[in-house]
């Protein structure tokens, strides 16, 4: 075999972190070195892999690999790691199984580790680790490192976190730069709190390594920080005392350190992994508040059972605080007076900073009085045509952007053409009317639809009318052929007949996607539901112990709350950790907040947006997707 270009294994990175691995050493390789000069195709494909234009250096390969029979398996295998980062795994696919049989001998672990990246693509991570076993560790430190990372991935992804953190923390005896090291040391954090997110045990088996151990303790720690930093200050402090060496402790207050260059790949999702940046989850900054917080609600009248639950999750935040470190708050109720008259009251009393009002009407009301230098939080989201002037934000928790949120889901679960089923009232046509804007804007198309009375328990005649079930004598009955989903706009108990009744008419086999409007918790009835796929808070459907921590603290503040206003007590508490983050100016549209209302963030106009998560009814259960 003749020498060649270069390989380098490298999960999908970024433009900029692709240029920069191109700047900071040669791309390692998974070939053998090159004993002669390369090509000028060879050069163009490498050019077109370091800029970042994954596709194009793929085809050039494919290229080569037509044009260069003696070097075809290299080629290939080039080809498919570069279909790999440019996320088209059924290309990269199709690449790889233009490999001839030969190279399993020929070239073993270049063709291990690349098979092993598609299956880790396909979230395959036992097929990845097959591929890993065919193999022993690469003598090169390049090819090494890159075999660690790849069975790390492969361990979390099937739920073994221990010997994932063993694979990281054997990569990093090949790592040589500095920069790298805690780029990996900082990914597999990420890992480790995201699997604590989802409630795997991190618990180290015994006899285990004190670095792994302390790395494994770590990780159910980062996820109390990334949701409620205040009560997880304690337990680091215990973590550092256990664990004084640790190398953990060198990221605990670092930013981030960027993709991890040619010394060790930085994962899929880059360093930050997908729930954001681990240094900020580990370490944010200090919570800044103002010296006293006017909190605006209705706690009389008409709303002042909503008004009181975000009240109650609003001062259950407050006392995870350290008392010594709270502002003075002040409550004031918007139902006894005016909402411009409690304002007023709020800010001739001292008030720094005012959260609050809760309605839509009340919220529009407090503008033509506020002052525009008191910073303020609404929990209701103005008109689109009003500006409330500077320091104004809003935080609220509407069905119209759960349902853009679905509508986005679908486009990008390959869903392009459907039907709706919504009841009937103005939350259903509102949602409706934001579902269908956002998802024709993303090139979806709902091809029918139709309302129903979610009093009544049958459904029936809008199932056959818009799903266009009909039967013919003798043969099974047949609905539509020309959709992929249903979404399903109806409170709980519409929606556990529908379901039903959906599979009774024939058209069980159709995917059914819904807001959040259709689940409250309930064992023993939720199993209606099953096969349901849709969007809530954490707060609800989370597995992540800290989670579980924040909702105990509220009801032992408040062991007499309701439960069907679970979500408005969980909207209080994450208001009130809006309040220094907003301050500090660290929400923006690239940095998120953690909260039990979802990943928060916020956009160009002041407005907080969630990004809820996504979970499938299984047994009764929501389950994570």
């Amino acid at each position: 075999m003749q020498g060649m270009a270069a390989i380098s294994l490298r999960p999908r990175l970024a433009l900029a972190a692709a240029l920069a691995l191109a700047l900071l050493l040669p791309a390692c390789s998974l070939m053998r070195p090159e004993q002669a000069e390369p090509s000028s195709a060879q050069e163009r494909a490498q050019r077109l892999a370091v800029a970042g234009h994954h596709a194009q250096a793929a085809q050039a390969y494919a290229d080569l690999a037509a044009q260069s029979p003696g070097e075809h398996d290299n080629y290939e295998l080039l080809s498919a790691e570069q279909w790999v980062l440019a996320n088209n795994v059924e290309q990269a696919k199709q690449a790889f199984a233009a490999v001839s049989p030969e190279a399993r001998t020929s070239m073993p672990a270049s063709r291990a580790l690349v098979a092993a990246e598609i299956a880790l693509a396909e979230r395959d991570g036992a097929t990845a680790i097959h591929e890993l076993d065919t193999i022993a560790v690469p003598t090169s430190p390049q090819l090494a490192q890159s075999y660690w990372w790849l069975r790390g991935k492969a361990a979390f992804l099937t739920g073994h976190p221990a010997e994932g953190t063993r694979a990281f923390v054997e990569r990093e005896r090949y790592i040589a730069d500095a920069q790298a090291l805690r780029a990996s040391r900082e990914e597999l954090l990420t890992l480790l709190r995201d699997a604590a997110q989802r409630g795997e045990s991190l618990k180290a088996p015994p006899k285990t390594d004190p670095l792994v151990a302390g790395w494994l303790a770590l990780g159910p720690i980062a996820a109390e920080m990334a949701r409620n930093p205040t009560h997880a200050s304690a337990e680091l402090a215990d973590w550092k005392r256990a664990f004084p060496q640790h190398p953990g402790a060198d990221i605990l207050l670092a930013g981030p350190a960027g993709p991890s260059g040619p010394s060790g790949p930085s994962g899929p999702s880059g360093p930050s992994g997908p729930s954001g940046p681990v240094q900020n989850a580990l370490a944010p900054s200090l919570p800044i508040f103002h010296e006293q917080i006017a909190l605006l609600l209705p706690l009389s009248g008409r709303s002042e059972s909503v008004g009181i639950a975000v009240r109650d999750g609003f001062i259950a935040a407050y006392l995870q605080q350290d008392p010594a470190t709270r502002p003075l708050l002040k409550i004031y109720d918007t139902a006894a007076d005016s909402v411009a008259g409690a304002y007023r009251h709020a800010v001739d009393d001292g008030a720094a900073f005012i959260v609050g009002p809760l309605t839509k009407e009340d919220v529009a009301a407090v503008v033509p009085v506020r002052a525009a230098r008191t910073p303020e939080l609404a929990l209701n989201f103005l008109g689109d045509t009003v500006n409330a002037g500077t320091e104004f934000y809003q935080f609220a928790l509407l069905p119209e952007d759960e349902a853009r949120g679905v509508a986005r889901r679908l486009v990008a679960d390959g869903k392009l053409r459907g039907v709706a089923l919504i009841a009937q009232g103005e939350l259903g046509t509102r949602v409706q009317k934001a579902f269908v804007d956002e998802f024709t804007q993303h090139g979806g198309t709902l091809v029918d639809g139709g309302r129903f009375d979610a009093a009544r328990a049958d459904f029936s005649d809008v199932i056959k009318q818009v799903l266009q079930v009909h039967g013919v004598k003798g043969e099974p009955s047949t609905h539509r052929s020309d959709v992929d989903f249903i979404f399903l706009e109806a409170p709980p108990a519409a929606a556990r007949l529908m379901l039903p009744q959906l599979k009774f008419n024939y058209a069980g086999d159709i995917p059914v996607y819904a807001t959040s409007d259709s689940f409250e918790p309930n064992p023993t009835a939720n199993s209606d539901l099953d096969g349901m796929l849709f969007a809530d808070m954490p707060w609800l459907v989370s597995t992540d112990p800290s989670v579980d921590q924040i909702r105990d603290s509220v009801r032992a503040a408040w062991p007499a709350r309701t439960a069907r206003l679970d979500r408005l007590y969980a909207f209080g508490f994450d208001a009130y950790r809006l309040v220094p983050m907003i301050t500090s100016n660290e929400l923006s549209t690239t940095q998120d907040l953690a909260g039990v209302t979802g990943m928060l963030s916020l956009d160009d106009r002041h407005r907080v947006r969630r990004e809820l998560e996504w979970v499938q009814m299984r047994s009764g259960i929501p389950q994570p997707l």
